[in-house]
């Protein structure tokens, strides 16, 4: 048992504090350059084919499978590099660390994240979000299947789950219930599927950096 706190906030990364449309676009670039067009290309097709394969984006995996595609280790160098080399802060959303800010005053703040554990928990280090909530970096294949272990690391009363995927809201309310306020930040390509999912999310912002003019009593379900 982690921390005990009558509100837990979790908060996702990618596409709610960090634009990672544009985390990709400097990758590209940065694979393009050391490596080529076509190069870059066939990445993002390993890419692709690993997310479809585990259910999952594993970016370290794509980056091996185009090394054996190629029987070539060497181009694993400048991949790692054009994926750990990005800006991450620089990628940040406006407002994103003041939301997390926010969130502190409110209750226990929490990233969780999806995806491979080396390169979430760079990417929140090197964006200086896991700082801004005290290390608390939780990474999964698939945050809705592990409410268990994230409930038993973090107890609480009540939950806030903050990200900008409507299907994400919809497992996590169908699992707690009224133990949970589910917030949509509408920002990123999934936004938009939220017309389709139910239960529906509880409130729902065009930006990250509207969360902090909600009030603790809103987010609490008060």
């Amino acid at each position: 048992m982690a921390d005990e706190a009558s509100t837990v906030l979790l908060v996702d990364l990618d596409n709610t504090l960090l634009d990672a449309s544009g985390a990709s676009v400097a990758i590209n670039a940065g694979i393009r350059a050391s490596l080529g067009e076509a190069a870059a290309e066939r990445f993002w097709g390993c890419y692709e084919e690993v997310r479809a394969d585990l259910g999952y984006v594993d970016i370290h995996e794509a980056m091996l499978r185009l090394g054996r595609e190629r029987r070539d280790t060497s181009v694993i160098a400048p991949l790692v590099e054009a994926v750990y080399g990005v800006d991450y802060r620089g990628l940040l959303y406006p407002g994103a660390l003041e939301a997390l800010t926010h969130a502190r005053g409110v209750g226990l703040a929490v990233v969780v994240s999806d995806g491979h554990p080396g390169y979430q928990r760079h990417k929140a280090l090197a964006a200086g979000v896991s700082a801004a909530v005290g290390g608390r970096v939780l990474v999964y294949a698939d945050k809705t299947q592990e409410l268990d272990d994230i409930t038993t690391r973090y107890p609480a009363d009540h939950y806030v789950v903050i990200d900008d995927k409507p299907s994400v809201h919809a497992a996590i309310k169908a699992a707690l219930g009224a133990r949970v306020t589910t917030v949509l930040v509408e920002q990123g390509r999934y936004a938009r599927e939220g017309e389709a999912v139910s239960p529906p999310p509880d409130l729902r912002l065009p930006s990250i950096a509207a969360f902090a003019g909600l009030s603790a009593a809103v987010l609490r379900g008060g």
